[in-house]
């Protein structure tokens, strides 16, 4: 094999798995690298000041958010600026949460590869997060499934869920064994519920999957959660609410219930 058979095969793979999407003024790229979860790297491109600017939209942060990696601890904060230096003097790494970096159209390229080198570099930070933290929502979520689901309804954390680009997004769990018949959940903690909401919302309306296969499970009581969000998540899927008593189970069940043609 030679450096030419090398080169084609490289961009070969980028020219199958790269998906550029008209999304609002501007495109949501996604590319062919991904977090250690498996979860492709996205980002917004947009005009900005005669030029273009391209962005995570925050995403790379909220995941930090979601691991329990407190952003304003000081090795933190120092971490992230060192993971987005190479963005140099146009990068947007000052606006609290965003990765991202603005130049000329004619630097797009670069700007794209630049931003998810850096979101990949900030999205490490995870592994400072303290070892004796307290157990994740998302974990008490998938404990409870555990103990509503009947034994052959098998509980699967980070499900793939099939969305409408024919790409998977990760969602907490899913509860059945036919993948056809399976209720995908999704967990909203209390850290930062504008972010989770957000997150949900985008997950379930981006699915291929029916509305009564998805359904939100919000940290907490109804009333700790503002009516706008919940009205938005509305539009796209149920919530049941953790702690209130046998939300969680009596929506849960009710889906499966008739998935299987009973009631």
């Amino acid at each position: 094999m030679d450096g030419a058979k090398i080169s084609t095969s490289v961009l070969s793979l980028v020219n199958d798995q790269l998906d550029v999407k008209p999304y609002g003024h501007g495109h949501l790229i996604t590319l062919p690298l991904a977090f250690y979860d498996d979860d492709q790297i996205t980002l917004f491109a947009e005009p900005f000041e005669g030029g273009v600017r391209v962005t995570d939209q925050g995403t790379t942060a909220m995941r930090l958010h979601m691991a329990d990696v407190d952003l304003q601890n000081a090795r933190v904060a120092d971490s992230w600026n060192r993971s987005v230096a190479a963005l140099g003097v146009k990068s947007l790494a000052a606006e609290e949460g965003i990765v991202g970096a603005w130049g000329t159209v004619d630097e797009i390229g670069r700007l794209v590869l630049m931003v998810a080198e850096a979101a990949l570099r900030v999205d490490q930070l995870r592994w400072l997060a303290t070892d004796r933290r307290p157990v994740q929502f998302r974990d008490r979520v998938v404990s409870q499934l555990n103990a509503i689901a009947r034994a052959n309804e098998q509980v699967t954390p980070n499900a793939p869920l099939p969305q409408t680009s024919g790409r998977t997004r990760q969602v907490t769990a899913a509860v059945g064994l036919d993948h056809e018949r399976r209720v995908y959940v999704q967990a909203m903690g209390a850290s930062n519920r504008e972010q989770a909401a957000e997150h949900c919302y985008y997950v379930f309306s981006h699915t291929k999957v029916p509305r009564d296969r998805v359904l939100a499970v919000a940290a907490g009581t109804r009333d700790a959660w503002s009516s706008a969000l919940l009205d938005e998540l509305g539009q796209v899927t149920d919530v049941a609410f953790f702690d209130e008593r046998d939300d969680l189970r009596s929506q849960l069940q009710g889906r499966l219930r008739r998935l299987e043609g009973v009631g």
